[in-house]
């Protein structure tokens, strides 16, 4: 459906259309931070390469703070996934049950995911609470772990949002991709 188009087909229409290009949007500066946290990770392992060939030592900290990016871009990838497309999910399902029932059961699937999502979902907002309540901090930097760890929630709420839009709207539900 062309963004404009869905004037023509009332709320859900409407709905539609804005969850897709909503999602679109989230997809694509999940994409941008993904690849912002990657490039950090290969800039900072980078120059700690180098200053320990040129200076006979590394950067304090840039081993770390690499681990720190590495974490948020492979976390950030799930979502990714998610959206494109790519999850892991058991074929062998399809095959047990009739062909007519695949639109329904990929429902069901979407919505059983969804659910899962909202349940990890809160338990990562309690854990994120808790970390920031007792004051945990990186022993190497001091920093406050929280604000990292707020990419936990994030993953599976965002998912979870995911997953109910393609329960709610099976178009915007992407191609599955086939495993590589």
């Amino acid at each position: 459906m062309e963004l404009g188009t869905d004037r023509l087909l009332g709320p859900a229409g409407r709905a539609e259309g804005f969850l897709r290009e909503a999602l679109r949007w989230l997809y694509l500066s999940e994409v941008v931070v993904t690849c912002a946290a990657l490039l950090l990770v290969a800039t900072s392992l980078f120059a700690d390469v180098v200053a320990r060939e040129i200076f006979g030592f590394g950067i304090f900290g840039a081993q770390k703070f690499a681990v720190y990016n590495n974490a948020i871009a492979g976390l950030l990838g799930f979502v990714v996934v998610v959206h494109s497309g790519g999850h892991l999910r058991i074929s062998l399902v399809d095959r047990l049950f009739p062909d007519e029932w695949q639109g329904p059961m990929t429902r069901i699937g979407d919505v059983v995911s969804g659910v899962i999502c909202v349940v990890l979902g809160i338990y990562a907002v309690a854990y994120v609470r808790s970390s920031a309540r007792l004051g945990e901090t990186d022993l190497l930097f001091y920093a406050k772990l929280w604000p990292f760890q707020v990419v936990l929630p994030y993953i599976f709420l965002a998912s979870a949002l995911r997953y109910g839009s393609f329960a709610l709207f099976p178009r915007l539900r992407p191609a599955e991709q086939e495993a590589q």
